[in-house]
């Protein structure tokens, strides 16, 4: 009897000590698992990416600049009177802003209510309203265009507790937890309080959780009602307690906490629910949107002042009565705040912008940061997207491609890229008309020959070699060996031989034999020298066919060829982020962006070509995109590959470069050429974006008026007369005598 007496003493020992040591390792495990909170580990934080700022100077064309579209894609409200940040009123000569402040790596710029004069749609003056003082430039902030997120699809925007309002934080308290600066995590009363309420009504209607309760069960369980989890959930909330402060714990619940939807991503967190519903910071928030926020956190959804206005009229007032009650307002504040309309801005949900651009940035730095560093780090990504741009080119392919689809066509396919010339940064970028169909970016994964797009570089090199505009080619039948014992006649687009031309009209009207001609005669070797030059990294198989295109090349490939005209002679690379911070914008990463990169190409003769490329626009290959709303002193080129399988375009100024190109996946023939398929998709785009625009001449550039038909100087005699620059030293010196034998005749026959 004792021996069995021993034993049941040995067993309960072994129990009691067994059930102490899960305690302590349960209580460890808790204590290490709430200890990440402080590490950081635990958030959410999406990687916002943003477009670049958009700025505002005078001469600016308002409507080029897409800022009617801009201001609602960054929601500000229009309003009669302009009192708060976010609004904005116009009448015909005026538009008052009142810009939102915002953080731009190395420079911040401040809030502030403007007055933009505008005249004939362009900016006259801008004048700051509080000190009546005219400004030279404003900057409006940049906009999200993507949001990299975990699983969870969770966004958030931490703060401090010191960052909210009073009323908020009385809100929280008197409607989720008025004891809780009282007691340790749990809440005694509460609870027994909710154990009669259930039993009443016969059911768990009621939880009676903490704040600090509410927080371990977002941050670390499940919403599964159990007795095992409540009381994990009391453990842990009492180990919380003795871990950090009460305010650290209130912190922590405003930044977790679950407030809606918007779209397919949660919002947690006061201060971005607090952007989501009123387009304000936190510390802005007035009494009565306090109250909304704390009332929608029982049940977000249910209470949606989007879905059920009503409902969250009804719950916000329970709010402010509940602090009416606590004496944490007045009677008078609270008549004032029950009295006031739901103050939500509408809803905004936006679909992803430029997707292709966003996919090729994020290949760009995927080596430095990883996807799930992106999804927890909360990082900032400015990048050189412009909105409106690429805006321009995804509406403008969309609806060209719908129109070419009618017919026998196959499936045509296209790619858009826009750049500035002078930093390499991507201004715009499609890679296909469809992205949920396909994220095959064509823009930079598609490598197609180029046609004629090569032909720039070609006459480039025979005017660094001694030719000149005026210099009279042959465009006529030829013949070549490519050193493959099979000889190659190439032929002009049209099946025509056009004579004896000058060198600016055949890369005006792209001819091809006169091309091949030219090219055999400078040398194929010198000519690719300077494409590599260029283009370090281009493959080039040195033979004839590479003079009419057979080089393969992606649009991004050819916008930064390009670049380099338009840049007079500067080379850019491709660019795509300006600068990556952290959330508490601190500069982690900085783009190299140059204004001017090495001059490889010499600027005297590029202004020569691109004299002869704005002749491709005004009366050449591209003579009809003025019916497309080319700009004035746009320089172009078509591009055309065998069988019409690849249609390309070029336009550029010495701001822009618009490269498109249109074909088929599968290498069909489309039908159609450069001139008809890519180029009134540039032209639009050009008209929507780009104003008229003059190149500046290098100082050893001079013009001559000269004979047409024969390249010599113009005499008084010369009817058909026209102006041509050359590098100083080069210009004719013949003057053209040939319409005096007819003038002579003419006279002859008069008198007879």
């Amino acid at each position: 009897m004792k021996n069995r007496s021993i034993s049941r003493k040995k067993v309960l020992i072994w129990l009691f000590g067994t059930l102490f040591l899960l305690l302590i390792v349960a209580s460890l495990d808790a204590f290490w698992e709430i200890r990440q909170i402080s590490t950081g580990l635990i958030w959410h934080i999406p990687t916002k990416i943003y477009s670049d700022v958009t700025w505002i100077r005078d001469n600016t064309d308002i409507e080029r600049i897409g800022l009617a579209s801009r201001l609602k894609r960054l929601r500000y409200r229009l309003v009669e009177d302009v009192k708060s940040p976010g609004e904005y009123s116009k009448s015909n000569d005026e538009i008052t802003m009142y810009l939102r402040p915002f953080g731009y790596p190395d420079n911040k710029f401040n809030g502030l209510m403007i007055k933009i004069e505008v005249r004939d749609g362009k900016v006259k003056d801008i004048i700051r309203v509080d000190t009546d003082e005219a400004i030279k430039e404003i900057a409006l902030e940049p906009e999200i265009i993507a949001e990299v997120f975990g699983e969870s699809h969770e966004d958030r925007l931490i703060i401090s507790l010191d960052e909210c309002p009073i009323d908020l934080i009385n809100a929280i308290i008197c409607t989720e937890d008025k004891r809780f600066f009282e007691h340790f995590g749990i809440d005694i009363f509460s609870i027994i309080r909710a154990i009669f309420v259930n039993i009443e009504h016969g059911g768990i209607v009621e939880g009676g959780s903490t704040i600090t309760q509410q927080l371990i069960k977002n941050m670390f369980l499940t919403s599964k009602r159990s007795i095992l989890r409540k009381m994990k959930e009391a453990w842990m909330a009492f180990i919380m307690e003795m871990i950090y402060t009460k305010k650290d714990i209130l912190e922590m619940y405003i930044n977790e906490i679950y407030m809606g939807q918007s779209g397919h991503v949660s919002i947690h967190g006061m201060a971005r629910a607090a952007r989501l519903y009123f387009d304000k910071d936190i510390s802005k928030i007035t009494l009565d949107e306090a109250a909304l926020l704390a009332g929608i956190i029982r049940a977000p959804n249910y209470y949606s002042p989007y879905t059920y206005p009503n409902r969250a009229i009804a719950r916000r007032d329970t709010v402010l009565e509940l602090m009416l009650r606590e004496d944490k307002i007045t009677k008078e504040v609270y008549d004032r705040a029950t009295k006031t309309p739901l103050s939500v801005i509408p809803q905004n949900t936006q679909k992803k912008q430029a997707p292709y651009f966003i996919d090729y940035l994020l290949a760009c730095i995927e080596d430095q940061y990883s996807k799930r560093c992106l999804t927890k780090g909360g990082y900032h990504i400015f990048t050189t997207i412009d909105t409106h741009m690429q805006s321009v080119a995804e509406d403008v392919l969309a609806h060209n491609l719908k129109s070419l689809s009618r017919g026998k066509r196959p499936d045509i396919e296209g790619a858009i890229v826009i750049c500035d010339p002078k930093t390499g940064e991507i201004k715009a970028m499609v890679g296909g008309h469809n992205y949920a169909e396909t994220q095959f970016n064509r823009a930079i994964q598609m490598k197609r020959q180029i046609g004629s797009l090569i032909k720039p570089i070609i006459y480039y090199t025979a005017l660094r070699r001694g030719y000149t505009l005026s210099t009279f080619i042959q465009d006529s039948p030829i013949t070549v060996d490519p050193g493959s014992g099979k000889r190659w006649s190439p032929t002009n687009f049209d099946g025509l031989s056009h004579g004896s031309i000058m060198l600016i009209d055949a890369l005006a009207h792209s001819y091809n034999m006169a091309t091949v001609r030219l090219g055999m005669d400078i040398g194929i070797d010198n000519i690719c020298a300077e494409i590599e030059n260029v283009l370090p990294d281009c493959k080039i198989d040195r033979n004839p066919a590479m003079l009419l295109g057979t080089i393969e090349l992606s649009p991004l490939d050819i916008a930064m060829f390009y670049s380099t005209f338009a840049n007079m002679g500067f080379t850019s690379s491709p660019s795509a982020i300006k600068a990556i911070t952290t959330e508490n914008g601190t500069i982690i990463y900085k783009g190299d962006h140059k204004e001017e990169g090495h001059q490889i190409l010499d600027p005297s003769i590029v202004f020569l070509v691109n004299t002869a490329l704005n002749r491709v626009v005004t009366s050449g290959t591209a003579k009809h995109s003025i019916m497309y709303g080319m700009p004035k002193g746009v320089c172009g080129k078509t591009g055309t590959t065998d069988d019409l399988r690849d249609s390309w375009f070029v336009g550029f100024t010495p701001d822009i470069v618009v490269v498109v190109w249109l074909g088929n996946d599968k290498f069909q023939p489309i039908g159609l050429t450069g001139a008809t398929g890519a180029m009134p998709v540039a032209s639009m785009i050009l008209r929507a974006v780009e104003k008229s625009k003059e190149w500046a001449r290098p100082n050893d550039v001079i013009f001559c008026k000269i004979d047409p038909s024969n390249g010599k100087l113009a005499s008084l005699l010369s009817f058909n007369a026209e102006s041509l620059p050359y590098i100083r030293g080069t210009q004719p010196t013949e003057v053209s005598i040939e319409n005096i034998p007819r003038i002579f005749k003419f006279f002859r026959s008069l008198f007879k």
